[in-house]
């Protein structure tokens, strides 16, 4: 009761003012009455329990003086508070206001005229606070004195006020009839309505924004009548757009603008409020029954048309027109801002500005589906646009904006829709496909990549929601669609510097047929590049449409396109094959069985019949050769390589479609591709490679080789053939050496067979250009020979049992092996067996024999004997032969055709030619009495490769003398006394590395590609602290030298050079007469300047020369290390003078003048080293 007295009392104070004028105390005094109330209602709302009665004595006697508040403020908000112009006393009342209106509302019950007048009275007080828009001034000069300004009014005072307007016009019930409204009542709302569009336009403040949007919403749900909201309706959808396009507007702003204007047009051009002419007609039924029903219901449809169009005016159609123009228009500038503003990027998400969050494409699909779903007849232009941006909506990340788009689509094919205008619509949807297709084409080489991307995306929307119900429009125009998806998808270049992996599914028919446990392959291709899409992301979107496009046309009919548009011959001419092969490639992916589409394939398949159709035209195209008459450089030729690899992938999809059924079909296309593989571009390389890999996983094979292994007698069969007609098969030699690259050709069977072959070529075109692909091929062969053998002498160690590792080996001395090979070279490389030894067995009779037949034989017997029938090794007849003995005679005949090739002009097939021999020689090392009548016919050819200018073929070279060397002895010792080191000493004289030689400085990319991180900052190390001094001593005992240098011909023929000596140093004791003069040539080698290389191999050719002649060795390292000998311990001879010393090394060193002190460091770490 005594906060009832107190209301009393507060209501009988403000009842006072509403005849006063305002004044300064008067003014203060309102503003205390106001504050009181506003307590008294916090004090009144935390006394209301939920738990009590909706009905209570003491509210029932407050709510008279509710109404006594709400009017008396009424009163008061027209007049004292208005004249007043304080602001804060006008917040402190539109704050009562509020308060009392949430008491008074349920009361307030508008049925009648009256109480609509009343309740837009108490609106009335509210909106002469708003600032007025300014088409209200527009007609008068004079500004009202009255009149406020957004930036003159606080934004506390004006939500306040949007606030009571809120609680003013917000319906409590659901539905509601339409209000008929007088002509000053319209005029009211419409200066309202402008009001808060200038308010949502131009106010900063966004709460103040979204606020006046929320309560536009409920002034057209106050209203309900079309009529009159239809004369509102195109400034509203103007000024709602102008809210939602402002700079950085707020994202919940952008929705509710969205919401109203939804809203607006669901009230406003709703198909219920169209004439029943224009209602869809129910389907008539073609029975007896059916027929009179339909008679009749025409009658009375004819009866109510014509008194309905008494009432309708044409304004009426006019205006539905205008406002439909006006409409889209707008919509199409909505979803064209919404598409540029949400920018594509990588992953699937979206920047921009504020319109591109999630919540405004979900108003952006509800928008959608009021025009769709609602408004479909009456803004029948923009149906398809909706329609469109729906679409792309639907396929967006974010499952809420998906789920939203999903569900308006899902209501429009189930429910609204009739069966007339699923008729009617589905050509024109299959027109609006075709056309947003041919837009795309035009707008393809614009720059803005995200409207192409939202012109793929709706297209895919189509032919996801659509499916097969476009098959046969499609269909019918297959040959535009094709030509403007290879538009699309103008190709610009197959990425070699990006390798892309992908994962091949695991195929349960194969698991199941083959009971093998499938490991997961992973194929590695080159990324695409479009002319027209530079995301990655981009890219994808358009393959992934083409593909969707491929799943809903007939197989059959694109197929026939493609090869139509591949065929004609100005398609060739164009260079436009490359798209044409793509794109069928695109449409073929669609069928795979492990395809993740979202659209349903048609009731077509791929069958056997038309993978056999699409792999016969492909082999018959001419782009399937490798050579061509182009340029190499040219774009034609390049395109026609991009086309190339694409036909091979092609292949592959078909494999991957068919599965193990591809079986039928290995005969024809494994040879194909295996050429392929040894195509000169790696681009059409890494196609084929690809393409294998899914035949053989696809076809149930464990492994490539297994695939190779189980069709090898018809790769072997067709490779021999082949190899006799290179001038028709030019790339057969590239054939095999791609085999040999990717499979484990020395181990099958029929490695001899090819060998022959290959080496019969060889014969046959020893004088033509294809002998550099027969020498690669043979280079490879025999690196794969070794590589095979190898890993054979490493089984067998593995499985040798403790007591044959613990046999010891036999060993001779350099006399006995001297001896030895003198023997063989007398006997024309037969074996010798040698003499004396208790531990070696005496010849029989038989043995006797065998090796007089054997000496009256040629010396080609050896070369033919079967390996079990003759000893490889020099050492006793039951030693166990090496791992690779089957293969010797392959290389040896191998090696005897590329000492045709030694003195061949050309250097890269002279370089294959020592490589070959150098491989050969190494593999040839177990077999000596073979091996030296071939190093004896090779020697006088060897010789003049030294004499070259060219650099690489004298570096060759000398790596094969370097090998022989290694295997061969006191054989090659002597012949490199004689007719090598004359011609390695002219060529060291003319190396220098000297502080002045122009040599490579240090680089960053030296030291992070070239060095391992313990070298690299070694030599970081050493560059910062500079040169060492004469007086250091080395840290550790290490040599000094220049890091990271760049290794040029130059140096590389010196290491061999260096390498080539202490090699025949360390093998043969005919080299002790060369010490000093190849002490005194490379001393200079020894000097910190030169590379680090360098420098380590000559100290290692000093420690083998120190092996055959450590005097003189010690005397030129003593020399440059300036090293001075400790005293004579003998009384004799108590002292000595050092200027003897220095004479004696002047001597040494009168060659080295200006080097000595380079040398001097490393000079002194040697003598630790090798004479201390």
């Amino acid at each position: 009761m005594t906060q009832a007295a107190t209301y009393v009392e507060l209501c009988t104070r403000l009842s006072r003012f509403v005849q006063l004028q305002p004044s300064t105390e008067l003014t203060k005094e309102l503003h205390q009455v106001m504050e009181d109330l506003l307590k008294l209602y916090e004090r009144l709302e935390l006394s209301l329990r939920p738990e009590k009665a909706a009905i209570d004595t003491p509210l029932v006697g407050l709510a008279a003086m509710d109404d006594l508040v709400l009017y008396s403020l009424h009163r008061l908000l027209g007049s004292f508070v208005r004249s007043s112009r304080s602001l804060v006393l006008q917040e402190l009342s539109f704050g009562v206001f509020i308060r009392v209106l949430r008491r008074c509302k349920p009361r307030m019950v508008r049925g009648s005229s009256g109480q609509v007048q009343r309740h837009l009275g108490f609106v009335q007080s509210c909106v002469l606070y708003l600032p007025p828009p300014p088409e209200a001034t527009a007609d008068t000069d004079e500004k009202s004195p009255d009149a406020v300004t957004l930036a003159a009014q606080p934004e506390e005072l004006r939500l306040a006020i949007l606030q009571s307007l809120w609680e003013l016009l917000k319906e409590p019930e659901p539905e509601k009839q339409a209000m008929q409204l007088r002509v000053d009542e319209q005029h009211f709302l419409a200066y309202l309505v402008a009001s808060l569009l200038h308010v949502a336009q131009r106010d900063r403040c966004r709460e103040a924004a979204l606020r006046s949007i929320e309560v536009l919403k409920c002034v057209f749900l106050f209203v309900r009548d079309s009529h009159t909201l239809r004369q509102y309706l195109p400034g509203v959808a103007a000024g709602l757009w102008k809210s939602a396009n402002a700079p950085q507007q707020a994202s919940n702003v952008i929705v509710a603008a969205l919401q109203c204007f939804s809203l607006a047009l669901g009230l406003c051009i709703s198909d219920r409020l169209l004439p029943e002419e224009e209602r869809p007609k129910q389907q008539q039924r073609f029975t007896l029954e059916g027929i009179r029903q339909s008679i009749s219901t025409n009658a009375m449809e004819r009866e109510d048309t014509a008194a309905s169009v008494e009432e309708r005016s044409p304004d009426d159609d006019k205006w539905m027109e205008t406002t439909a123009i006006n409409m889209d228009v707008l919509l199409s500038r909505m979803f064209a801002a919404s598409a540029s503003a949400t920018a594509f990027t990588t992953h699937g998400t979206k920047t921009g500005l504020p319109r591109s969050s999630w919540r405004v494409r979900c108003a952006l699909a509800q928008l959608c589906g009021t025009v769709m779903l609602q408004c479909r007849r009456g803004l029948r232009m923009s149906f398809f646009r909706c329609y469109d941006e729906l679409l792309v909506l639907r396929g967006d990340a974010i499952p809420e904006v998906s789920r939203e788009a999903e569900k308006v689509l899902q209501a429009l094919q189930t429910s609204s829709l009739s069966s007339e205008e699923r008729l009617q619509v589905l050509p024109e949807m299959a027109d609006r496909f075709q056309m947003l297709l041919s837009t795309l084409v035009l707008k393809v080489a614009t720059e803005h990549e995200a409207t192409k991307v939202h012109f793929v995306r709706t297209l895919r929307g189509y032919v996801e929601f659509l499916g097969s119900s476009l098959t046969p429009y499609l269909d019918a125009s297959v040959e535009s669609i094709y030509t403007s998806l290879c538009r699309v998808l103008s190709f610009a270049a197959l990425d070699i510097e990006l390798v892309s992996h992908h994962s091949l599914p695991s195929s349960t028919k194969v698991n199941e047929s083959y009971n093998s446990s499938a490991a997961r392959v992973v194929v590695a291709q080159f990324q695409k590049r479009l002319r027209f899409f530079r995301e990655e992301a981009s890219v994808c979107e358009a393959l992934a449409m083409v593909s969707e496009i491929g799943a809903v046309l007939t197989p059959a009919g694109f197929i026939d396109c493609a090869f139509t548009l591949l065929s004609d011959a100005n398609v060739m001419s164009t260079e436009a094959g490359g798209e044409v092969v793509l794109v069928l490639n695109e449409f073929l992916r669609a069928y795979c069985p492990d395809k993740n589409s979202k659209v349903h394939l048609n009731h077509h398949v791929i069958d056997v019949h038309l993978i056999g159709r699409i792999l016969e035209d492909l082999l018959m195209l001419k782009a399937w050769e490798e050579h061509s008459p182009l340029p190499p450089n040219s774009a034609s030729c390049k395109a026609l390589v991009s086309q190339r690899a694409f036909m091979v992938e092609c292949v592959g999809v078909c494999a991957e479609i068919l599965g193990t059924e591809f079986k039928v079909f290995l005969l024809h296309v494994l040879y194909p591709l295996v050429e392929q593989l040894g195509s000169h571009s790696v681009e059409v390389e890494r196609a084929a490679l690809v393409a294998l890999e899914k035949v053989y996983f696809f076809t149930g094979y464990e492994s490539l080789e297994a695939l190779f292994q189980a069709n090898m007698d018809y790769f072997v069969d067709a490779l021999c053939a082949r190899l006799e007609q290179l001038d028709a098969y030019p790339m057969t030699a590239f054939v095999v050496d791609a085999l040999i690259k990717h499979t484990r050709l020395a181990s099958l069977p029929l490695v001899d067979e090819v060998t022959t072959s290959l080496l019969r070529s060889v014969d046959l075109y020893q004088d033509s250009s294809h002998v550099g692909g027969l020498l690669c091929a043979l280079k490879n062969l025999l690196g794969s020979i070794a590589r095979d053998a190898q890993e054979m002498e490493g089984g067998r160690v593995q499985t040798l049992g403790d007591g044959e590792l613990g046999k010891p080996a036999t060993a001779r001395s350099l006399l006995s092996d001297f001896v030895h090979e003198m023997k063989v070279l007398e006997n024309d490389g037969m074996e010798i067996k040698s003499e004396g030894g208790n531990e070696e067995k005496q010849p029989d009779l038989e043995e006797t024999d065998r090796e007089s037949v054997k000496a009256a034989m040629p010396l080609e017997h050896d070369d033919i004997r079967s390996d079990n029938q003759d000893g490889d090794l020099d050492d006793d007849d039951d030693e166990e032969k090496p791992a690779g003995s089957g293969y010797r005679t392959l290389v040896i005949d191998i090696i005897d055709r590329c000492g045709y090739f030694l003195v061949e002009s050309d250097p890269i097939a002279c370089c294959l030619v020592l490589s070959l021999i150098h491989e050969g020689v190494r593999f040839l090392s177990r077999y000596r009495k073979q091996l030296l009548p071939l190093v004896a016919r090779m020697w006088p050819e060897l010789l003049p490769r030294l004499r070259v200018q060219n650099r690489t073929i004298v570096t060759g070279t000398v790596r094969v003398i370097t090998t022989v060397a290694a295997v061969a002895g006191d054989f090659v010792g002597d012949r490199f006394v004689e007719s090598v080191w004359p011609i390695l000493r002219s060529q060291l004289q003319s190396i220098c590395f000297d502080s002045d030689a122009k040599s490579p400085q240090l680089t960053r990319s030296m030291l992070l590609l070239l060095q391992p991180p313990m070298d690299a900052s070694r030599g970081v190390d050493a560059q910062l602290s500079g040169p060492r001094t004469d007086t250091e001593t080395p840290q550790d005992d290490e040599l000094s030298s220049v890091h990271g240098v760049r290794k040029t011909h130059e140096v590389h023929q010196l290491l061999a050079i260096l390498s080539c000596l202490t090699m025949a140093c360390q093998q043969s004791e005919t080299m002790t007469q060369l010490v000093p003069e190849i002490t005194r040539s490379c001393c200079k080698y020894l000097s910190s300047s030169a590379p680090r290389e360098v420098v380590e191999q000559t100290s290692e050719l000093f420690a083998a020369l120190a092996q055959l002649n450590g005097d003189e060795v010690f005397c030129s390292v003593a020399a440059l290390a300036h090293w001075l000998p400790p005293p004579p311990p003998s009384a004799s001879f108590p002292t000595y003078e050092a200027d003897v010393v220095e004479h004696f090394y002047a001597k040494r060193l009168s060659g080295l003048s200006g080097q000595t002190k380079t040398c001097r460091g490393n000079a002194r770490v040697l003598m630790d080293r090798l004479f201390r």
